[in-house]
């Protein structure tokens, strides 16, 4: 059944539907990209080739979202090129109710 969906969507809602599916679609995967690192969907095609699949994308030439509830797409980009943050280690463990999960010490009142 998900198949059917997503060959559907693919079809109906992809620019590029005909290079997408190329001599058939075999099956949908989720599989993690190679240049955005974020999970999304792949077509995987009866030769063994992929390719990416946007279901957002698809829906939204079926479906298009209102202006004022874009994102730009340049937001996109800047969020994927930008990497990730360092994290910021504090001393301790970081809970408790303002105490900074030092514990309260033994017998303390």
């Amino acid at each position: 059944y998900e198949h059917m969906i997503f060959l559907d969507l693919l079809k109906k809602g992809s620019l590029e539907a005909e290079k997408k599916m190329g001599n058939g679609v075999q099956s949908f995967q989720i599989r993690v990209h190679p240049v955005w690192k974020t999970r999304c969907f792949f077509v995987m095609r009866t030769d063994d080739s992929f390719d990416d699949f946007s279901y957002r994308k698809s829906i939204d030439n079926i479906l298009p979202l209102p202006e004022n509830m874009k994102v730009p797409a340049k937001a996109h980009v800047d969020k994927a090129l930008a990497g990730k943050k360092p994290a910021v280690h504090r001393q301790g463990g970081g809970g408790g109710k303002g105490n900074h999960g030092r514990g309260r010490g033994r017998n303390r009142k």
